[in-house]
């Protein structure tokens, strides 16, 4: 008994509140870029396969690992010295979606497709690149030697997605139908500045999770700047834009080649490829079939979003 109350003693760390926050986060702007487009462009008349190739925009999660290492290492200007490296690139991320949310209010997709696409593509790429910094803030919650604690803030990583992606998806769809209830002609794109509340919402909760100081990582990334110059004995100017471009680009890729081998990384990559694509195409087209069997968007919210996720 006692073992079974220090196993889930675990989850009510506060920290553990914090990892829930990074993942609703991390999975609000599918909802998006995922049932909002696909169920707003079905609306306005758009055929399924003008649908299914817009979806490919989630191909961008598939390829963020090529900037990750730039994300980590360059700065936000006034930011990352008043809210730290990984906040200051949420935050940033954050307020581009914002404005795109903005874009979308103002554009009517029969008349400017390409526009909505180009608006939703954007959303895609800050929303991939904010989940390297926000993966990065969450295995930071955690201590180097907490075995137990990283596997809970999996978890618990996991279930803040799913409730980012799917309560989220239960509020886009409820409200877009009770502005169409109401009449209003524009009624997604309204409901696209509502959502833009709860991007705000998360910004300001954001504050409240921790992260290591600025001057620290500079720090530890000088230092480590400053080895590899040394081992490739180089100095000067040189050296550090050398050190530099090892430590943040070449470095990580040669790491993970040298770690997984080069078929195993190879295979690795390609399986994230076609799954991202796979998903792309036929992920974003189960709200289409809803909506064409005949379910409002109150229907979907209640047994696709949120008994989705229940179970």
């Amino acid at each position: 008994m006692t073992k079974m109350s220090e196993t889930f003693s675990i989850y009510l760390e506060r920290r553990m509140a914090r990892i829930l926050l990074l993942g609703i986060i991390s999975g609000f702007p599918w909802v998006l870029i995922g049932s909002s487009l696909s169920l707003w462009l079905k609306e306005d008349g758009l055929s399924r396969s003008t649908i299914g190739w817009a979806g490919l925009i989630f191909g961008v999660y598939a390829f963020n690992f090529l900037w990750a290492p730039l994300i980590d290492r360059l700065r936000v200007p006034y930011l990352t010295p008043r809210l730290g490296h990984r906040r200051a690139w949420i935050v940033t991320l954050q307020a581009l979606i914002l404005v795109c949310l903005g874009g979308w209010s103002l554009v009517d997709p029969s008349a400017n497709l390409w526009g909505v696409i180009a608006i939703g593509l954007v959303i895609a790429i800050a929303s991939a690149t904010q989940d390297i910094t926000i993966d990065a803030l969450r295995i930071e919650q955690i201590g180097p030697g907490e075995g137990r604690s990283m596997a809970a803030g999996a978890a618990i990583a996991v279930v803040g997605w799913w409730t980012g992606y799917k309560l989220g998806g239960v509020v886009a769809l409820n409200t877009a139908q009770a502005f169409q209830s109401a009449g209003m002609e524009n009624y997604w794109q309204t409901t696209f500045l509502v959502l833009g509340a709860i991007v705000i919402v998360c910004n300001i909760a954001l504050m409240f999770v921790p992260e290591q100081s600025p001057e620290e990582r500079v720090a530890e990334q000088l230092e480590q700047d400053n080895v590899i110059a040394s081992n490739l004995a180089l100095s000067g100017l040189t050296g550090q834009i050398v050190a530099w471009l090892v430590g943040t680009v070449v470095g990580p890729l040669l790491s993970f080649f040298r770690r997984n081998g080069f078929a195993i990384a190879l295979a690795i990559l390609g399986f994230v490829f076609l799954f991202k694509i796979g998903e792309a195409f036929l992920g974003r087209m189960s709200i289409v079939f809803y909506t064409e069997m005949g379910f409002s968007k109150s229907d979907i919210a209640l047994y696709s979003k949120g008994l989705g996720w229940i179970t």
